[in-house]
């Protein structure tokens, strides 16, 4: 069997002569301008759809559902689809004529093998799909929301996986901003639950997947909105969930794995049918309004609250949190048990930063100073005219506590009795547990007055 990743959340599966396509989308550009596949690709879509001897549309979302896509494909090539009614009456509108409705745990067998559809637990109809040759599995999960349980009926009733392909963004991070819950994320437990399903299919090799779209032109801003996780560290949470079980990857369009039972090997960018293309960066998830965040004046404000807050966090802050960890206080104990990396951003303006952190996974928890942390996962962005003045003793700590000077989220995932898990309280609490380092000492301990 090959797997060959496509961009997104498309894939070309191969078995013998079975070719099986996923959920293509050839444009770049998308849902009437608003999406872009990234990273951009090159496509030999005359090639791909030549190749094709079964299409699959796991479900109508349209960065799944691409008619202008489909419209290429002959509307006789065989189809397969989900038990949705809008879905069936789309692809018959398109002129598609061998379509097969597949249900839940339905079997579609072909020439070299089958296919087999999972079931989802979502309000809409969709699957996602197991591909069976031989010895050879592979688990497309698409987006389905899973159980461990489906997990465990897949490793039961079709043996321990090869290859998997598993979501890893929340789905509506940006839904949750246009309702006024700002980073909420309202499907994170959905998220942890299909991890737990894809380990409990014990596979050989797990990669996470479809996440490869950003928000285009005028509508960029929503980027900071979406995508709180990045593949490598989704990749090293699962690598710290299933030790030395399984291999875990990840991904870019036109990568290859080749499948010899549990043997996998993979081949980056040797796919003859997709090319990643250069493009500039997108802009990373960042829940907050930055403008909003006031910088210093000028150079020498910017020097004198650069070596201030070095000192601060060295001097007093970090062993103030230390000192609160080890005689069990409560304060930070919240941070230990949900493992976080705390990242400290202070606005210059000019989209200058500083950035410090503290991770409390360690023992004792350690500083860094002048770095960005790659697995951070609680986040405080301060402006750094409010924080100078209170430092000189110009302002009190109320600007931040009272007056929206700093703003912290998180997006905490962690490991508890083995498995993946989100915080189980609500955001409110769970705030009130991650009292901000900085401005919490600033507003609670007595400090001495300074000239400045």
């Amino acid at each position: 069997m090959r797997v060959t990743t496509l961009g997104h959340a498309s894939v070309l599966i191969e078995m013998g002569q079975d070719k099986i396509l996923i959920d293509p989308i050839f444009d770049d550009v998308f849902a009437s301008g608003t999406l872009c596949l990234h990273p951009p690709r090159n496509i030999e879509a005359d090639a791909l759809i030549a190749a094709t001897t079964v299409l699959v549309i796991t479900h109508i979302h349209l960065d799944h559902f691409h008619p202008p896509t489909l419209t290429r494909f002959p509307r006789n090539v065989q189809m397969i689809i989900p038990m949705h009614d809008a879905l069936q009456a789309a692809v018959s509108a398109l002129g598609f004529t061998a379509v097969t409705v597949l249900a839940p745990w339905s079997r579609y067998v072909l020439d070299a093998g089958s296919l087999v559809a999972t079931p989802s637990d979502f309000e809409l109809e969709e699957f996602g799909l197991l591909a069976i040759a031989g010895e050879e599995r592979y688990w497309h999960m698409s987006d389905a929301i899973v159980t461990p349980e489906i997990g465990q009926r897949v490793r039961a009733e079709y043996g321990a996986m090869s290859l998997a392909a598993v979501k890893f963004q929340p789905l509506r991070t940006l839904i949750a901003y246009q309702r006024g819950l700002a980073s909420t994320m309202l499907d994170r437990d959905d998220l942890t639950s299909t991890f737990e399903a894809a380990c409990a299919a014990e596979p050989a090799c797990l990669f996470p997947y479809y996440s490869g779209f950003a928000f285009h032109g005028e509508h960029a801003w929503a980027n900071r909105h979406i995508a709180p996780y990045q593949a490598e560290e989704i990749a090293a949470l699962l690598r710290q969930r299933l030790g030395d079980a399984s291999r875990v990857e990840t991904v870019a369009p036109g990568d290859v794995f080749e499948i010899a039972a549990r043997a996998i090997d993979k081949h980056p960018g040797s796919s003859p049918y997709v090319r990643v293309r250069e493009a500039p960066p997108v802009q990373p998830w960042e829940p907050i309004d930055p403008t909003t965040l006031a910088g210093v004046a000028g150079p020498s404000e910017l020097v004198w609250l650069t070596l201030e807050v070095r000192r601060l966090l060295t001097n007093e802050i970090h062993p103030w949190v230390q000192a609160h960890l080890d005689a069990a206080t409560g304060l930070f104990d919240s941070y230990r048990a949900l493992q976080a990396v705390w990242q400290c951003v202070i606005h210059l303006g000019d989209d200058r930063r500083l950035h410090h952190g503290i991770d409390f996974r360690s023992a004792p928890p350690r500083l860094y100073l002048d770095q960005v942390l790659p697995t951070a996962n609680v986040f405080s962005h301060l402006g750094g005219r409010s924080l100078l003045q209170v430092l000189r003793r110009h302002s009190g700590p109320e600007v931040f506590w009272m007056a929206g000077g700093y703003r912290i989220y998180e997006k905490l995932l962690y490991l508890d009795n083995g498995k993946i898990r989100a915080p189980a309280m609500p955001e409110w609490e769970l705030y009130e547990r991650l009292p901000d380092p900085l401005t919490h000492y600033l507003r609670k301990v007595p400090r001495p007055a300074i000239s400045g």
